[in-house]
Parts: C-alpha cells; sequence; structure tokens
C-alpha cells in the first residue's frame, strides 16, 4: 500500500511540473496573441478558427488550471480538448511535439486520480469488514 502510494504521489507530481510548465507556455502565447493581435489581419472569427482556439488552448488552459486542485476532473478536460481538436484539425495528430508534450499530464492526472480513488475504495472496504 506503501508503495502505491508513493508511486501515486510520484505520478502527480510528474503531472503538475509537467502541466504548470505547459499551462505557463500556452498562457504566454494567448497573452502574446491578444496583446499583438494577429498578423494576418482577419482576426479570430473564422469559425473553424474558434472552434479550435476553444480545444486549444482555452480547454488546455482550463483543464490544466482545475487539474492542480481537482486532478481527475481537470485531466478529463484537457484530454477532451485535445481529442476535439484532433477531430477538428487531423493534421495536428502527426505533430508529435504537439500531442507528446500536452497530452501526457492529462493523463497522468487521469491515472492519478484513479489509483487514489481505487486507494480510498481499498480502504474504507477494509474498515467496513473490521
Amino acid at each position: 500500500m506503501k508503495d502505491q502510494t508513493r508511486i501515486a504521489t510520484l505520478i502527480r507530481w510528474i503531472a503538475r511540473i509537467w502541466g504548470t510548465l505547459i499551462l505557463a507556455f500556452v498562457l504566454f502565447f494567448v497573452v502574446a496573441f491578444i496583446v499583438g493581435g494577429d498578423e494576418s489581419g482577419d482576426g479570430l472569427f473564422n469559425v473553424n478558427e474558434v472552434i479550435t482556439f476553444i480545444f486549444f488552448p482555452v480547454s488546455t488552459v482550463i483543464g490544466l488550471s482545475i487539474a492542480l486542485k481537482w486532478e481527475g476532473l481537470g485531466g478529463l478536460i484537457t484530454a477532451l480538448g485535445m481529442i476535439g481538436l484532433v477531430i477538428i484539425r487531423f493534421d495536428l495528430l502527426s505533430n508529435a511535439y504537439f500531442m507528446v508534450g500536452i497530452a501526457p499530464p492529462a493523463i497522468l492526472y487521469m491515472v492519478y486520480w484513479y489509483l487514489i480513488r481505487r486507494q480510498t475504495k481499498t480502504i474504507e472496504k477494509n474498515r467496513h469488514n473490521t
């Protein structure tokens, strides 16, 4: 049981560090985009671009921010945003930097949530049996 707790804690800290770095990186570019505007002059009013913007970076920022407090929910929001983005922009699936860089913290947060939930259920079950 102690080893499982250590593994879960390690997973949580890897997800937090990785996710926070991604969060800072994405927020930097969002702020730069808002302050600097769009270089093409078209703005962000193309429907496809708005939907893409919602899936990334909005869902990533929201999901990774929530995951700092509620790991399962935040990881799920981030993962669903990434899945939605890949559905809308299938060409991003071939971009290894994008997928390998952002998806793992979401998965790690969900794995951590699952491990802790399973561990909590085991502890509660043992309490009721004694």
